[in-house]
């Protein structure tokens, strides 16, 4: 289930979010689930111009679920909307290990929660699904609440990203870089760390429909993150004048191609939206990451 957090656009901090305050829906007409965030008691309504609240009121959610900072007494101490980010982070991590909390059990959670000690077990490292989720909540749950995400850009994330999307984003990606030059700041970007996200030669990891019909065209560099998104994105736009083997071996479009590639080289897409960062002011990346502000 993956939905989206509504309150950061109304200015208000829920200050409680925790899995017994997000409810299901049933399905709909179109068989889709809701969620929605309920029991607005503890929530603090953000003035104008403020971007945090004070802790007169005492300490307010509940033990396990709580930011560090909000335990934390400092004088001054005024916690900010990351509050909820936090929470957020640790009921997403609940909800795709099925009950697990980032943090431990009940009894040392909120310990833990202040020492930074988390533990993301559930998740698998050669598994792409996992390796997104796991740096989204990551982040989510860092112990400086200045290094979390905002809710808007939680919602950019490719986590919430569908097989379309995830094509889409490769395409343009491939296609912006295409004329780049190998020693230019977007490129050099790309293919530092690449070793391990290729697996040392993409190329001996593909099947061998699809390396023979590669060799037909073209020579790619199989340590190359550059090359593996220019051969994705040449048949993906040559998909139906491919042999009907090599069809067959890359599965429909896009959700059978996408995990074609992915399946075989999992940290590729955040890798890529990592490097790609630096383009996130042009306009073909703004569906894919949220526009720096203009200073």
């Amino acid at each position: 289930m993956r939905s989206q957090l509504p309150i950061s656009s109304l200015k208000q901090v829920h200050r409680d979010l925790k899995p017994r305050n997000i409810l299901i829906s049933g399905p709909g007409p179109l068989g889709r689930v809701r969620a929605l965030i309920s029991d607005f008691g503890l929530c603090k309504k953000m003035l104008d111009g403020r971007c945090s609240f004070s802790m007169r009121s005492g300490i307010p959610g509940t033990e396990g679920w709580i930011a560090p900072e909000v335990l934390r007494e400092a004088p001054g101490n005024n916690p900010t909307a990351a509050v909820d980010v936090f929470s957020a982070g640790c009921v997403f991590y609940y909800v795709v290990s099925r009950g697990q909390h980032p943090f431990g059990d009940s009894l040392r959670r909120q310990v833990n929660i202040l020492a930074g000690e988390y533990t993301l077990s559930h998740f698998m490292e050669d598994m792409h699904d996992d390796v997104i989720a796991r740096d989204l909540i990551e982040r989510m749950i860092s112990a400086a609440p200045e290094s979390r995400p905002s809710t808007s850009c939680v919602l950019k994330h490719p986590f919430f990203w569908i097989p379309e999307k995830q094509l889409l984003f490769f395409q343009d990606v491939s296609d912006r870089i295409e004329k780049e030059p190998g020693e230019g700041a977007i490129v050099v970007r790309l293919e530092t760390a690449g070793r391990a996200v290729v697996r040392t030669n993409w190329r001996m990891h593909i099947s061998v429909p699809l390396q023979t019909d590669l060799r037909k065209f073209r020579t790619y560099k199989g340590n190359s993150v550059r090359d593996l998104l220019r051969a994705m994105r040449n048949k993906k736009h040559h998909y139906h004048e491919l042999p009907k083997e090599v069809q067959e071996t890359l599965g429909e479009v896009p959700e059978g191609f996408v995990s074609y590639f992915t399946s075989r080289f999992p940290r590729l897409l955040l890798h890529t939206h990592n490097a790609l960062h630096i383009c996130a002011h042009e306009r073909l990346f703004h569906p894919y990451y949220l526009a720096p502000i203009a200073k």
